[in-house]
C-alpha cells in the first residue's frame, strides 16, 4: 500500500485471519485478505463484521452507544496514528491498551468520556473548509479542548447526531447550516477561508498528489486529478469545487444549489459572517487568527504546525496548465472573492481589540 500505516494494519491482521472472518475497513488499495471484506466510505455497519478497522477521522460514521460497546464487549488488537482495530473473538494474547500503543488508543478513549472532559459552558463550532489550513487550526483547537468531535460529512452527522451537551468543540466539514439553530447565544461559529483561486488551484495540487490513495477519492477528487482543469471547470463538480468557500458559508437551510443565484449565496454568507456569534479569518493571517481567538474563547493555543501541505516543487509541472485556466477559475468565482475580500476587512478592523 502506498501509505505505512495502513499496510501496518494489513501485515498485523493477515496471519490473524481465517476464512470465516469478515473485515470492515475504509476505502482504500487493500491488499488481498484471506477472507471477506466489505469496505465503507461514510457509515459503518458493524452488522455482518468480525474485525473493525476504525479510522480515526471516522468515529462519528457509526452510533457513539454502539462504538462504547465495541469498545467494552470486543478486543483491542491494534493501534496506530490512523487506526483503532478491534476484534469480537481473541486474536491476541492480551490487550493493545496495555502496551505502549496505549498512546494511540487514547484519542477514542477521550471520545468515548468526552462529557467528563468538558472545560467550557458553551461550544465551539469549527467549520473546517478543504485546504484552507484548516487541518493546523483543528489540531491546534483540539490539543485546547480534548472533550471533541469530528462530523467529516453532513451523512454521518444526520445519522449520528452529536449530544451536544457533551463536547466542548465539534468540526464540520460542511455548511454549519444544519447546526445553527441547535446553538445558544454563548456558543460559537469560527472557521478560515482563503484566497478562492490559490484554495482550488491546491486542491487540484493534493488531488494530484503520487501518494494518494485513489480508492479513498471522491468523485470530484478523481475528475479534479485525471481531468484537464478546463474541461474540469466545465462541470457542476468542477463549479462546485471552485466556489467551495462560497457555497459552505452561504447555503442556507434546505437551500437548493440548483436554483440559488451567485447574488444569494454571496448574500446568505455575508448574513452568516455578521452574526454576533461568528467568527471568520482570512487562512494567510492564520497566527493572528489563532491569537485573537485565544483571547476571544480564552484558552491557551497550540502552535500551528503545517500540516498536509503541497510541494512546491510539484506545482512548477502544472504551471502551465494553471496559468491558462486561471481566467476561468476567476470568472467562476467572482462572488466567492466578495466574500473573502470582506472576511479580510472585517478582520482586519477587530484585530487586536480586546474580547
Amino acid at each position: 500500500m502506498k501509505d505505512r500505516l495502513w499496510q501496518a494494519v494489513y501485515n498485523l491482521l493477515y496471519p490473524l485471519l481465517h476464512g470465516g472472518d469478515v473485515v470492515l475497513a475504509p476505502c482504500g488499495d487493500w491488499p488481498t485478505f484471506p477472507c471477506a471484506l466489505i469496505l465503507y466510505r461514510d457509515l459503518i455497519d458493524t452488522k455482518d463484521c468480525t474485525v473493525l478497522v476504525l479510522h480515526k477521522g471516522l468515529f462519528t460514521s457509526l452510533p457513539k452507544a454502539k462504538l462504547r460497546r465495541i469498545a467494552d464487549q470486543w478486543q483491542w488488537i491494534f493501534a496506530n496514528e490512523v487506526f483503532v482495530v478491534f476484534s469480537r473473538t481473541e486474536k491476541i494474547k492480551g490487550d493493545v491498551r496495555r502496551t505502549a500503543a496505549i498512546v494511540h488508543c487514547r484519542p477514542l478513549m477521550r471520545f468515548l468520556h468526552s462529557a467528563a472532559l468538558r472545560k467550557r459552558r458553551s461550544k465551539i463550532i469549527y467549520v473546517h473548509v478543504p485546504k484552507t489550513g484548516g487541518t493546523s487550526m483543528w489540531a491546534s483547537l483540539t490539543r485546547a479542548f480534548p472533550s471533541h468531535v469530528y462530523f467529516p460529512n453532513i451523512q454521518a452527522y444526520l445519522s449520528n447526531p452529536p449530544t451536544l451537551e457533551d463536547y466542548d468543540l465539534i468540526g464540520l466539514h460542511f455548511s454549519p447550516s444544519v447546526v445553527l439553530q441547535s446553538l445558544s447565544e454563548e456558543d460559537w461559529v469560527i472557521g478560515m477561508v482563503r484566497q478562492p483561486t490559490q484554495r482550488f488551484l491546491s486542491g487540484v495540487m493534493h488531488s494530484r498528489r503520487e501518494t494518494e490513495d485513489l480508492a479513498t477519492f471522491t468523485a470530484s477528487a478523481k475528475a479534479m486529478r485525471e481531468t484537464q482543469l478546463a474541461d474540469y471547470l466545465a462541470t457542476d463538480l468542477g463549479r462546485l469545487e471552485a466556489r467551495l468557500q462560497l457555497i459552505t458559508f452561504g447555503t442556507a437551510n434546505r437551500q437548493s444549489l440548483e436554483t440559488s443565484s451567485e447574488e444569494e449565496f454571496l448574500y446568505s454568507a455575508l448574513a452568516f459572517s455578521r452574526r454576533e456569534n461568528v467568527v471568520l479569518g482570512p487562512s494567510e493571517r492564520s497566527h493572528a487568527f489563532t491569537e485573537f481567538l485565544a483571547r476571544r474563547l480564552s484558552f491557551r493555543p497550540g502552535a500551528l504546525g503545517r500540516l498536509n501541505a503541497n510541494d512546491p516543487a510539484m506545482c512548477a509541472v502544472y504551471l502551465a496548465e494553471f496559468k491558462s485556466a486561471i481566467r476561468l477559475v476567476t470568472s467562476i468565482n467572482a462572488r466567492e472573492r466578495e466574500f473573502y475580500n470582506f472576511i479580510c476587512r472585517s478582520f482586519s478592523a477587530i484585530e487586536g481589540y480586546p474580547p
